[in-house]
């Protein structure tokens, strides 16, 4: 282990809903003793509060009581700089990120520190993009957005069986699909989020299929984002546009993308796309859940609606009772083709809300890798902007699968 710095891992943003989700998740799973984690956000007072909380929570360890804390400052670059001096990782979950986030990307960067977080904003990731990827490969830092729910089942999914089907049936997968069931809610922090990509213009950038891939564009490989209902004769089932595939599939691409320069392609041509599944004969509720969402797009559009929407939403800091992330689930099925044809099917599978208690435990494992598992992480991609499966590979597989996540394939 690298005792050159006084931490392993520091959860900036503690203070907010999600921040004390993974505090949480720390609180129950990462002893101090094997990981020196702390507490990291802006106000001393807050962060004491959320201390005396996880002691309360987990009253079995008295060790609690001893937790370091950090205070430091989106936009005070000085106490930005003395926080990342010490800690091998930063794990945030300050959003929204194109607002809080740039500062801290940069001065990782700078500071040699590691850096992953739950962004879903493509936009801002494409300007770190052009902007830090150069910086971040010469100064070897790993800086890995789309750590939660947006987009690791989808991105370290699509790695997982392209490796797979390469090494079992000594082929290419061309093209996958996935298709989301879920139950949850979301918290105040991730609404702010999307409010504020709306409020910036951001929302348009969105619909570009390689947004994060600088000069993929040239290829003229532009696939279409799929619109309306389709019956899918394999599943026997209705599916609908999901309304995070425009994040996912971004991320997708360009981890293929940073593969291939890497002469190590999923297949030729690859291919992705993703749905929402709606699991019955009618097609109901694949027209209701359409209609939504293409209501939903329209309205985001709207600045009035979106005004009134933010201030009577969640807030930051606001999210689902307790019971309600614990019954939450994401349950993703992957429908693959290889190039002779053959065609598989996946499941990932996570109990609790996808927003909150899934994305939280994608984070913190995430995080985790970086400072437990480091030979295993990618040997091609050392630095930069990355994605989950560039920046954290295969090994971040078997890690969720010990935290609890159910993953299997088979031929169809």
């Amino acid at each position: 282990m690298d005792t050159s710095r006084e931490f392993d891992i520091l959860i900036f943003g503690a203070t907010g809903f999600t921040g004390h989700q993974a505090s949480l998740y720390f609180a129950e799973h990462v002893p101090l003793d094997s990981t020196r984690w702390a507490l990291a956000g802006r106000n001393l007072k807050k962060l004491q509060e959320r201390r005396a909380e996880l002691i309360e929570a987990f009253p079995d360890r008295p060790e609690l009581s001893q937790l370091p804390l950090v205070v430091a400052d989106a936009h005070d670059l000085p106490s930005l700089r003395e926080m990342c001096a010490r800690t091998r990782v930063v794990l945030t979950t300050a959003g929204p990120f194109s607002m809080y986030g740039e500062n801290l990307v940069r001065i990782c960067i700078e500071s040699g520190c590691d850096y992953v977080d739950i962004t879903g904003e493509t936009p801002w990731v494409r300007h770190l993009i052009d902007t830090y990827h150069a910086r971040a490969v010469r100064q070897g830092v790993r800086i890995i957005n789309f750590c939660g729910v947006d987009s690791i089942p989808s991105d370290m999914m699509t790695l997982f069986l392209a490796r797979e089907v390469q090494k079992h049936l000594d082929e290419d997968l061309i093209s996958l699909k996935g298709y989301f069931q879920l139950r949850g809610g979301f918290n105040g922090g991730t609404i702010a989020s999307m409010f504020h990509m709306a409020e910036t213009g951001a929302l348009a950038e969105v619909s570009q299929p390689f947004l994060l891939n600088p000069g993929e564009e040239r290829l003229k490989r532009f696939p279409k984002d799929p619109v309306g209902i389709a019956w899918d004769k394999d599943w026997w089932a209705w599916t609908t546009p999901f309304i995070m595939a425009p994040i996912n599939t971004r991320v997708v691409r360009r981890s293929e993308v940073l593969y291939r320069h890497e002469d190590d392609p999923y297949g030729p041509n690859f291919s992705y796309q993703e749905y929402a599944w709606c699991d019955e004969v009618l097609p109901t509720k694949a027209l209701t859940l359409s209609g939504i969402q293409l209501m939903i797009s329209e309205l985001m559009q709207i600045p009035g609606v979106v005004k009134a929407a933010k201030d009577k939403g969640p807030q930051p800091g606001e999210g689902p009772s307790q019971q309600a992330m614990d019954e939450g689930y994401l349950s993703v099925w992957f429908k693959g083709v290889t190039a002779s044809g053959q065609k598989i099917k996946a499941r990932f599978f996570s109990q609790g809300d996808p927003a909150n208690r899934t994305t939280v435990k994608l984070l913190s494992e995430s995080a985790l890798m970086l400072v437990h598992n480091r030979d295993e992480l990618p040997e091609e991609f050392e630095g930069g902007i990355l994605t989950p499966a560039t920046g954290l590979g295969l090994g971040l597989m078997n890690r969720l699968q010990t935290a609890g996540i159910k993953v299997d394939w088979e031929l169809f």
